[in-house]
């Protein structure tokens, strides 16, 4: 059942559209740094994010995606899950910033200043608040909601770096303190959204967090494993390069990473409706028509962005990055592969069962490290990328051999489209 009224078509398109805004914010955003910090002042910050990344991914317990199955099976009453989750996050944000600051003296990165790792540790809370509060409204699927609090921060923090960055000249600092703003900002409007919209039983309810944390603990370590094979190679790089070409390899990976954008839209709508739905069956052929369609439109855009990018990039970023062209074009059949994991790990999550998904990500995450340590030593930030391809390829082949077993559905049917699947999607895909 779908709450909204809305097809599976509409929903995609907005999620899909939010994104857009934020890949726009987050390229500016990425152009004004690179230019204003340079590489290896670019370097040092991305470097700063990777650790608090991967605590968080574990720390936040898995509570969005475990709020969204809470929510769309209707396990227990709404205003008390909502209270529930909120209580959590007090507790979970007290955990991330410990372990992340522990995290940081034991990396002992000496570019790295004082009041720099602060400003990162005083914003985790409200990242935390804001993957949370999105995770309520996918679950109720108000997804038009959830799209404002994903452009929203992005684009603030990208008009705050102007002022701070480009216009006062405060470097790293003033990026820091952009970003920490715009985070607490969308995390008022979001948690007002939310006291607004639902019921909301203020108090502590043992029962529904029991709840919560037992099913949050597996998509979280789904998550911290995800985070794990998306940020190893920079905390490896980070012993093992200078700065400036984690700068390098930064930007190439983000650039990459924005041909995620349609299988990130269809993964948030495709999870709140298989945790809203018992229909096993048709879920199953949603799920595969979406991956038909998606295979050739990643192929498209990845040859796009190997033919325009040694063009483009340094127009937009500036010379000093050319050597990113190169990590582009490397890191490109890894990015597209793992487009397919991403979308089948989004139906297994919205089905409540994400601990198929860690048992594939472990031993991913193990071969990521190994080849980390093996081929950065040997080819630099290249090497990082082709050991980022084979982790990727490793755990895309083995989700989709047990999408295809449990399913039924022959390979064919999953993978290669068919002349009508567009217009099926466009005609028949109702809520």
């Amino acid at each position: 059942m779908n709450l909204t009224g809305r097809t599976l078509l509409e929903d995609i398109a907005g999620v899909l559209g939010s994104h857009v805004l934020s890949m726009i914010a987050v390229l500016g955003l990425s152009v004004l740094l690179s230019r204003t910090l340079g590489p290896e002042g670019y370097g040092i910050y991305t470097s700063l994010f990777a650790i608090p990344m991967i605590v968080m991914g574990l720390a936040q317990l898995g509570l969005s995606r475990s709020a969204i199955f809470h929510l769309g099976k209707r396990l227990f009453s709404e205003g008390k899950v909502i209270a529930s989750i909120y209580v959590l996050l007090i507790l979970t944000s007290l955990v991330g910033v410990i372990i992340t600051a522990a995290a940081y003296a034991i990396v002992g990165n000496p570019h790295f200043q004082v009041q720099w790792i602060v400003l990162i540790l005083a914003g985790i809370p409200f990242m935390l608040g804001n993957i949370y509060t999105g995770g309520i409204f996918i679950g109720r699927e108000q997804i038009l909601v959830a799209n404002r609090l994903q452009w929203m921060p992005v684009t603030l923090n990208l008009l705050l770096s102007v002022l701070l960055v480009w216009v006062l000249r405060w470097g790293i600092t003033g990026a820091l303190i952009s970003t920490f703003t715009a985070t607490v900002f969308v995390f008022y409007v979001g948690y007002s959204r939310v006291r607004h919209t639902f019921e909301y039983e203020q108090g502590i309810y043992p029962e529904i967090l029991s709840s919560l944390v037992g099913k949050g603990i597996v998509y979280a370590l789904n998550f911290a494993l995800l985070q794990i094979n998306y940020k190893v190679d920079v905390v490896l790089l980070q012993r093992l390069v200078e700065p400036k070409h984690i700068g390098y390899y930064s930007l190439g990976v983000s650039i990459t990473e924005q041909l995620w954008l349609l299988p990130y839209a269809i993964g948030i709508v495709l999870m709140s409706r298989t945790a809203n739905t018992s229909d096993k069956a048709r879920m199953n052929a949603t799920t595969a028509l979406l991956l038909r369609t998606t295979v050739p439109a990643s192929l498209i855009g990845a040859a796009a962005m190997v033919v325009l990018t040694p063009v483009f990039l340094p127009l937009i970023f500036g010379e000093k990055f050319i050597p990113s062209i190169a990590v582009v074009q490397t890191i490109l059949p890894g990015i597209v592969i793992f487009m397919i994991y991403r979308i089948i790990e989004s139906y297994y999550a919205g089905s409540g069962k994400p601990m198929l998904s860690v048992k594939i990500l472990i031993p991913s995450a193990i071969l990521n490290i190994l080849l980390n340590l093996w081929w950065i030593p040997l080819w630099g930030i290249l090497g990082a990328a082709w050991a980022t391809n084979v982790s990727y390829s490793v755990a895309t082949l083995a989700y989709l051999r047990f999408f295809k077993k449990e399913s039924g559905l022959r390979l064919r049917d999953i993978i290669w489209p068919r002349r009508s699947d567009w217009q099926y999607m466009r005609r028949r895909l109702h809520p």
